[in-house]
């Protein structure tokens, strides 16, 4: 098997010829660590099955900062971040301040994302080779970033309505963005909105299969659709709306945290007929563990979940910065070693 073939067997809930191997990024710090020139090297010198073409947005020369010193920039939907030391900006401050102003609210055009420019380079270099993905949302996160997390729980609540028109408004945006990268040669879409926190959900069960469901469902429809596959991401104790995800189709769910009781031999064993399962090394772990205590961990992922098929190798979260790169690069070689 090709690392594209390997990458679709698992999320197809098939047992390829080894668990294939896929982070939702690696930070530079590491790439510099294991002696790569950029994330292009990363790919090609550890053999990784797939990658996604975020990483590379932050790297362009042309890229807009408003302050180039504190990597400060905003983006197309108007949100001021920053870029530390991850690959994942931070944000500093949201374009929506009163729920009254939603409804005046415009979205970009998806034509104009940024993340479509990176695609064709990714497409020259893997296309068919190994599997390209984009990390992306559905309706959660891209709404709370612009309403301030706090406003926007609230907003759930109290002004329901409000809440909903704005997420249908992210949600559009979203699909076109996914059927444009699709069709650009992308095979993936990660849905990165986060839910939860490492004792439970962050909203109950209930504000979320009402309100945060059925827009995740029409995002998960659309890529389907279109012909993509589907990863559905979150950080934290998904237990009490797991079986939720797994109805909207996504072909997988991941990476998991154990950290957060998100035991991924439990999620197999109850929801394996229905979706494959990405992760979950400890990032911990991969920081501060020792070398038998990766294999360890390793070890039993692989017999307990990587053997039953439809399973990826990863991390619990991604590469961050504090991931110790021998560490990292043993991980890539118990799992390359495992075929």
């Amino acid at each position: 098997m090709n690392s594209y073939e390997r990458m679709k067997t698992a999320l197809e809930k098939g047992l390829p010829d080894r668990p294939p191997l896929f982070e939702l990024s690696i930070a530079n710090s590491v790439i510099r660590g294991l002696g790569c020139r950029d994330y292009f090297d990363v790919i090609d010198s550890l053999d990784l099955d797939g990658m996604t073409v975020n990483q590379m947005l932050y790297e362009k020369e042309d890229f807009s900062w408003i302050d180039p010193v504190r990597r400060i920039f905003k983006d197309n939907w108007g949100c001021r971040l920053a870029l530390g030391e991850e690959p994942f900006p931070f944000l500093l401050d949201w374009p929506i301040r009163d729920v009254e102003d939603i409804s005046r609210f415009s979205t970009p055009d998806p034509r104009d994302d940024g993340m479509l420019t990176l695609i064709p380079e990714f497409v020259r270099r893997y296309k068919g080779k190994k599997m390209i993905a984009l990390l992306s949302r559905a309706v959660f996160a891209t709404s709370w970033y612009l309403r301030g997390m706090e406003n926007f729980l609230m907003d759930l609540v109290l002004y329901p309505d409000a809440a909903a028109d704005l997420m249908e408004k992210v949600g559009r945006y979203y699909r076109e963005l996914h059927s444009l990268a699709i069709e650009g040669g992308v095979d993936l879409i990660v849905l990165g909105d986060d839910y939860a926190s490492k004792t439970g959900t962050i909203m109950s069960p209930v504000t979320f299969r009402h309100m945060i469901l059925p827009g995740l469902a029409e995002t998960v429809r659309n890529i389907k659709q279109k012909g993509g596959y589907c990863i559905k991401h979150t950080d934290g104790n998904v237990w009490a709306i797991i079986e939720d995800m797994v109805s909207t189709g996504a072909d997988a769910l991941g990476p998991l945290e154990l950290e957060a009781g998100m035991n991924l031999a439990e999620v197999r064993e109850k929801y394996g007929h229905s979706v494959a399962v990405m992760g979950n090394v400890e990032v911990d772990l991969l920081s501060r563990g020792s070398k038998e205590d990766i294999r360890r961990e390793v070890e039993i992922l692989l017999s307990r979940v990587s053997a039953k098929g439809g399973h990826i190798m990863s991390s619990g979260n991604s590469i961050s910065n504090a991931v110790r790169p021998e560490n990292y690069r043993y991980l890539v070689e118990l799992t390359q070693s495992a075929g």
